[in-house]
């Protein structure tokens, strides 16, 4: 969240600063954020399949091992 708020301030003030109000530029560096943000979504969603099928190989192995345990009987 204070990524997304850094960035519009920076981009505010970099647009205020480097552009003229009737430049076809000036919506730039809102494009630009919002490039950023899709792509910090898309790496973030990538992570965590990588952390749910890590965890679910590890589950895969674990049940492997309990049927391959003789079963105790009374």
């Amino acid at each position: 969240m204070r990524l997304l708020v850094f960035i519009s301030v920076w981009l505010d003030w970099g647009i205020l600063q480097t552009t003229p109000a009737s430049s076809p530029n000036k919506n730039l560096g809102f494009l630009f954020a919002a490039y950023l943000i899709v792509w910090l979504l898309i790496v973030g969603y990538l992570f965590s399949l990588s952390r749910r099928q890590k965890k679910l190989a590890q589950e895969i192995e674990m049940l492997k091992q309990m049927g391959q345990e003789k079963p105790i009987v009374r």
